[in-house]
């Protein structure tokens, strides 16, 4: 057995576990698959986490956990080891294409000396059924979205070992976040793990354990912490490995990939490193990282074929497409596009991606025409035709590649029958068409609620292009072209050597800690010869096989660094509640200030106060995985089905403004952290309160009330800093000695931050020299460009 202490919160992380097993969910007997999917009980609900929790209770009660006594807790097939993340939570979470019923158990033991009651504290986003001993002792129902819910229960401990078992429900749809917690009050207990052995001493090595480097350009890990041996875990690679001098670098294996392109990447690319000493382990995650170029080399010629060799080589619709331009004898091979077919007949959330990039491969690969045609007959366009499924509607992105899907599909089988609606082509293709061109107007007008996002942006390009390139209707056309022009002119000027570095309406975590994992990055590498080749390279593509969209002149410009930028972009909509599932105006004002050497970016003020999802607000970037940024996390996850976590999003939402190179952050609570990657600079220094680091010529300097409390060890070694209320963040060029000797000290408070004549407090104006600033007022001195949507 092991042992081990509880947290400071008397929180349990050491478990076996099992599961979780998924089963499809069945829904035709609580939903009805026809007629208007809108009021109480439509199958609106599916598509939508938040409001799907009551949705979720009403299949609880009808299918509920059973009773039963639970399996013993030992160590084997059925049960392996995990470690709970510093928030205590066991973490099942996992996106859920289709609809599926999770089913998963926890298992620890106590131990005490002297028999006596205690209050366990439980934690969950679903219902759970919790045993001591064998004996059910508490029963639970309620369903949450992210934030779990707690519950207590008093129960007694014998003198002894004393088993728990906690049985977890939830069910899936897209995000699932299945989590449980599980915390002692009082007094403590010690935690026993049946069938391992340990002791704390051990524990304590490892966690003086850390890997400083979250990116790595190649097959190997740099281990920091004690001088001792450890075993090295990763994939099929093990080995032993000995810390010499508190360091180690372990090489690890090359694993082929296979992974088909996306518009949209779901998963972080990581690869879990596991460090063990006995049966005692901790895990870091780590990426190796697709080559990055930060200048162009070559022409658009060699650009256009460099993506084309790169989707060829991989899997999915990008990868047919690109062999077919490259060779025109290329023979169509369908199971390189299977899981495309996979998605479509499923109805997978995402299959409308899939969707428009079958168009494609009708259009250029002739093979394929009997399989696509098929698919598409069948497929569903949008939420007001019949079936239960959990695809997204209600996404801005999502929208605009349903639309484009149906007005394309219809427009090709304009005479044939398509199955699941009964409709003609012709009616798809007028549905599709008047869904398409009121997103279109609207969007040209106002800009993207999804501002400047780093995932989706990428999806809108791959439906605009769709659009100009097969839609016969003249209008539409234009209309996708002209948005085309302007979206890609937002990402030449919002982005910095081929980083799409401003600030984000929507973000992932892998994208926030290495730019090359962007999906917006292969379309810099095409159109600017910067960027970076990584999976998602569906909208490149499809970009790259245009016969009938041409780069403007201005656009392709846009992208030079000048030696000073200073930009200013105002977006300003309308939701609208069919189609967002909210009813109320957004709006972003994003600042990018950037040199040949460093780029600053934020948006204003943006629903300061209010619950986050996955904006990133603000950062710093001089390298691709040299991106400096601060939020208040939400817990310790860094997967997608948490929105937000521990990086992408906030809690809560800051105040943020900035003038020119400066970035004021002020908080509601005094637990933030910011990511600064000490090992992708080439220096870094403390100087007082701050943290000063130089990657080339460029300079970034961070600081919050209280000091940076640079974290030492783990998985975020020497790459997380704790912070408080406040953060201020600056750049700069020249001389580091210079800058560093110049940063000065911010006067903090308890709501705010004074720095270099700028003062932001949380309900005061924010001020410089003393005169307010409007929001939104143009008091950059006069930048370079400024697009206003609004």
């Amino acid at each position: 057995m092991s042992t081990h202490e509880l947290d400071e919160l008397g929180g349990v992380r050491d478990w076996l576990v099992a599961g979780p097993w998924p089963t499809p969910l069945e829904l035709d007997d609580v939903l009805d698959a026809s007629g208007s999917p809108w009021g109480p009980g439509g199958r609106w609900v599916l598509t939508n986490g938040p409001d799907v929790t009551p949705f979720k209770e009403l299949l609880y009660r009808r299918d509920p956990l059973v009773e039963e006594p639970p399996p013993a807790v030992v160590a084997g097939e059925t049960w392996r080891r995990v470690r709970a993340a510093a928030d205590g939570l066991v973490d099942f979470s996992e996106f859920c294409f289709t609809p599926q019923k999770r089913i998963a158990l926890a298992g620890t033991a106590f131990e005490v000396d002297q028999a006596e009651w205690r209050t366990l504290k439980v934690a969950s986003t679903g219902p759970v059924l919790v045993y001591v001993n064998g004996s059910c002792v508490l029963r639970t129902e309620q369903v949450t979205y992210m934030e779990p819910a707690e519950h207590d229960v008093r129960v007694w401990l014998p003198s002894g070992i004393s088993e728990v078992v906690i049985a977890s429900w939830q069910v899936g749809f897209r995000e699932c976040r299945q989590i449980l917690r599980l915390r002692v009050a009082g007094l403590p207990v010690r935690v026993v793990i049946p069938g391992h052995d340990g002791d704390e001493h051990v524990d304590r090595l490892l966690n003086a354990v850390g890997t400083p480097k979250w990116g790595i350009t190649e097959p190997e890990v740099e281990l920091i912490g004690p001088d001792v041996k450890v075993q090295v875990h990763c994939g099929e690679m093990e080995r032993e490995v000995t810390l010499v001098d508190g360091r180690a670098v372990v090489p690890l294996t090359v694993e082929s990939s296979d992974q088909a392109d996306a518009a949209s990447m779901l998963s972080t690319g990581e690869r879990i490193v596991r460090v063990s000493i006995g049966d005692q382990f901790r895990e870091f995650p780590v990426c190796l990282v697709p080559e990055y170029r930060g200048e162009p080399v070559g022409k658009r010629d060699e650009w256009r074929r460099e993506l084309l060799d790169h989707a060829a080589a991989a899997t999915g619709c990008a990868a047919e497409l690109a062999a077919q331009e490259l060779d025109s004898k290329h023979v169509f091979r369908p199971v390189r596009v299977a899981r495309s077919f996979w998605m479509i007949e499923n109805r997978a959330d995402c299959a409308d991606f899939e969707a428009v990039g079958l168009l494609h491969l009708w259009h250029r690969v002739p093979e394929s025409r009997e399989l696509v045609r098929d698919a598409l007959l069948g497929f569903k366009y949008w939420i007001d035709q019949p079936g239960l499924d959990a695809m997204c509607y209600f996404t801005e992105n999502h929208q605009f590649v349903w639309h484009t899907a149906e007005l394309l599909a219809g427009q090709l089988f304009a005479d044939e029958t398509f199955a699941n609606t009964g409709w003609t082509g012709s009616k798809h293709q007028e549905h599709g068409r008047e869904l398409a061109r009121e997103w279109l107007v609207r969007k040209l007008a106002a800009g993207y609620s999804e501002f400047d996002s780093n995932a989706y942006l990428a999806v809108d390009v791959l439906a605009l292009t769709t659009l100009v390139e097969f839609c016969d209707d003249a209008e539409i056309a234009d209309l996708a072209r002209r948005l085309l022009d302007k979206t890609l002119f937002t990402l030449a000027t919002n982005s910095w050597r081929g980083i799409h570095g401003c600030a984000h309406g929507r973000s992932y975590v892998h994208t926030q800690r290495s730019a090359r994992l962007e999906e917006t990055a292969p379309i810099s590498w095409l159109c600017w010869g910067v960027g970076a080749l990584n999976t998602a390279v569906l909208p490149a593509t499809v970009l790259a096989t245009s016969r009938k969209y041409v780069l403007p002149d201005h656009v392709k410009r846009a992208a030079e660094l000048p030696e000073e930028w200073l930009g200013f972009q105002h977006y300003r909509g309308q939701y609208r509640l069919h189609h967002d599932l909210l009813e109320r105006a957004y709006e972003s004002h994003l600042v990018v200030y950037k040199t040949s050497d460093v780029l600053l970016s934020s948006v204003q003020d943006y629903r300061a106060g209010l619950p986050g999802l996955q904006e990133h607000v603000w950062g710093a970037v001089l390298g691709p995985e040299t991106q400096i940024y601060a939020t208040h996390p939400a817990n310790d996850a860094t997967h997608s089905s948490a929105r937000p976590n521990a990086w992408a999003g906030h809690r809560v939402l800051p105040r943020v403004r900035q003038y020119r190179d400066v970035v004021l952050a002020v908080h509601r609570t005094d637990r933030t952290h910011a990511w600064f990657p000490m090992s992708t600079m080439d220096e870094w220094r403390a100087v007082g309160g701050w943290l000063a680091g130089r990657r080339g010529n460029g300079f970034v300097a961070v600081t919050t009330d209280g000091g940076c409390q640079v974290v030492k060890t783990g998985p975020n070694a020497f790459q997380e800093v704790l912070g408080g209320r406040a953060w201020v963040c600056t750049v700069g060029s020249g001389s580091f000695d210079e800058f560093c000797a110049a940063l000065g000290e911010p006067s903090f408070c308890a709501d705010g931050v004074d720095y270099r004549g700028l003062s932001l407090h949380w309900d005061l104006p924010f001020t410089r020299n003393g005169s307010v600033v409007p929001l939104g007022d143009l008091h950059l001195d006069n930048p370079l460009v400024k697009l206003d949507f609004g």
